[in-house]
């Protein structure tokens, strides 16, 4: 399957996307990284550290799905690194077009929010995710959730956004999105990651329950054991 890590013009997408491909091995899946994102953060993180858990592939290009899709091992879970979304369209558009789950990284704050539903430059991501349902063999997008980052203890704006998100926006008019339980809190063990070992348990308890919610609610398949 391939898992599609998008983001706005956002913080942590990338350092999301790595720490979910320890997650995802430690939960006994086979993975592969694909870095979609221009910046390569997520490719020269894999080549900075030893226990890295996965071969992390470079992909920046807007012709993923018909050269970087076909060689995939579709029995492995792969999972896609995405750049901003509004600045690297051509690459997301060519993603979303083969993807099976889009996972959305967003901190709930409202600077990321305007930059998810209404952007100042480029397309909105949920008008993306929307047109890809055009290019696919199914005529639907790709199942979408929301993962909320870098959460305040305490804060009362995970709720406020994760309620936006949910219902609407304020009138109800704008697209309604699936937001996980799971949050990632915010923590400088898991901010300061990228490059990193993932030897902290900070690194870890998260990601772990963003695993066990995504397998429950039918998004990843149960692991394997031993294979």
């Amino acid at each position: 399957m391939l898992i599609a890590s998008l983001k706005p013009r956002t913080m942590g997408g990338t350092t999301n996307t790595g720490l979910l491909a320890y997650a995802l091995a430690r939960a006994g899946h086979p993975v592969t990284c694909y870095d979609a994102d221009e910046s390569l953060q997520l490719a020269a993180w894999a080549r900075d550290v030893d226990d890295f858990p996965c071969q992390v592939h470079e992909a920046d290009t807007p012709a993923f799905a018909t050269t970087v899709y076909p060689e995939m091992d579709h029995d492995r879970i792969n999972l896609v690194d995405t750049g901003h979304a509004e600045n690297h369209v051509d690459i997301v558009d060519s993603v979303l077009e083969v993807a099976d789950l889009a996972l959305v990284t967003l901190s709930p704050t409202k600077p990321e929010y305007e930059r998810l539903t209404k952007p100042e430059r480029g397309a909105p991501l949920a008008k993306l995710i929307k047109r890809s349902a055009a290019l696919r063999d199914s005529g639907q997008p790709p199942v979408t959730v929301v993962l909320l980052n870098r959460c305040q203890a305490g804060a009362a704006s995970p709720k406020t956004y994760g309620d936006l998100l949910t219902n609407g926006g304020k009138d109800g008019t704008e697209p309604r999105w699936d937001v996980l339980t799971t949050q990632i809190p915010r923590r400088e063990g898991i901010a300061s990651a990228v490059g990193f070992p993932c030897d902290k348990p900070e690194r870890k308890a998260p990601y772990d329950a963003l695993v066990t919610e995504l397998t429950k609610l039918g998004h990843l398949p149960v692991p394997r054991r031993g294979v």
